[in-house]
């Protein structure tokens, strides 16, 4: 769906896109995804949805998590445990780092070759 613009959808495809899009807003703000919140953030956005559609999205997330149910949008890892883990190491006590030697340097001289001499 990401290679066609959402006008050019089916009608269809873009109810199930606006009432996808509703759940990850309701997850996002910590609200329970219900048939009544879906309804209110898909009326918010102008958006006119077939009931069966909303009420079969929310049993089925009843209990879950969106991204466990519809997959990652964002691509990468879920946004919750990114967060964590910068929680994580925000509340960590910095740890003493060794600094790496730096690397040799260079030969002071390389013989120098004549491509000619390598075949003759």
């Amino acid at each position: 769906m990401a290679s066609v613009a959402a006008d050019k959808l089916p009608q269809a495809e873009r109810d199930q896109l606006a009432v996808c899009y509703a759940a990850f807003v309701l997850e996002g703000s910590g609200a329970a995804i219900t048939a009544d919140s879906l309804n209110a953030v898909l009326t918010a956005a102008n958006q006119k949805v077939q009931a069966n559609l909303v009420n079969a999205v929310a049993k089925a997330l009843k209990n879950k998590k969106v991204t466990e149910f519809f997959g990652n949008v964002g691509g990468g890892a879920p946004a919750a445990p990114v967060a964590e883990k910068a929680a994580d190491k925000k509340a960590e006590k910095p740890k003493e780092t060794k600094q790496a030697p730096p690397p040799p340097p260079p030969a002071a001289e390389e013989e120098e070759m004549d491509m000619g001499d390598l075949f003759g």
